[in-house]
């Protein structure tokens, strides 16, 4: 006999029901999962965590792919073709803020989280909010080439363009960019 919480009793319940099977096939597959996950070494908060930030990056219209492959690419279109790179970005950069201005949501806290998410992994990023209407954006990663950090801060220019805010200040160099842009309107 297993004891549950009212609650998560007649969640499970509820569950059981909307899948079509007995509560007890139902509870014996949440335990199975769960011993899986644990047996693996795993916890599984988080997984479930880290399942979210999946499905964010998701509807964000975000896709995975090899980080390196990315970062040599983006360098090799800079060194190539850097104006036509630089527009595509910040234009891109440009949609991207009018479709984050749509979620109706405090437009920096929707940034952050997508940055958050844009570069998921070891590297820093701080997003702060200053005096005057001004915001600071820096990221450092030893992984970053130039080009791929010269474009990324063209897009990230972009979206706060979309949110009513102009570049003062950039700095960007291999593994580190900083920007400081100010609210226009």
């Amino acid at each position: 006999m297993l004891a549950a919480d009212e609650e998560l009793a007649n969640r499970v319940v509820e569950l059981a029901k909307r899948r079509g099977v007995t509560v007890f096939q139902t509870v014996n597959e949440i335990l199975e999962q769960a011993l899986r996950v644990e047996e693996e070494g795993l916890r599984l908060r988080e997984i479930v965590e880290e399942r979210g930030i999946i499905e964010r990056a998701r509807r964000l219209g975000f896709t995975f792919t090899v980080e390196r492959l990315l970062y040599m690419v983006a360098e090799l279109a800079y060194e190539r073709a850097g104006e036509q790179a630089s527009q595509m970005w910040l234009e891109m950069g440009r949609w991207y803020g009018k479709y984050l201005t749509s979620s109706g949501k405090d437009n920096l806290k929707v940034f952050r989280e997508a940055l958050e998410l844009l570069t998921f992994g070891p590297p820093e990023f701080e997003v702060k909010e200053g005096r005057g209407g001004q915001v600071s954006v820096s990221l450092v990663g030893e992984m970053y080439t130039h080009g791929y950090l010269s474009l990324l801060s063209l897009f990230i220019e972009g979206i706060l363009d979309a949110f009513g805010y102009r570049v003062k200040n950039r700095e960007v160099s291999k593994g580190l960019m900083k920007m400081v842009l100010e609210k226009t309107r």
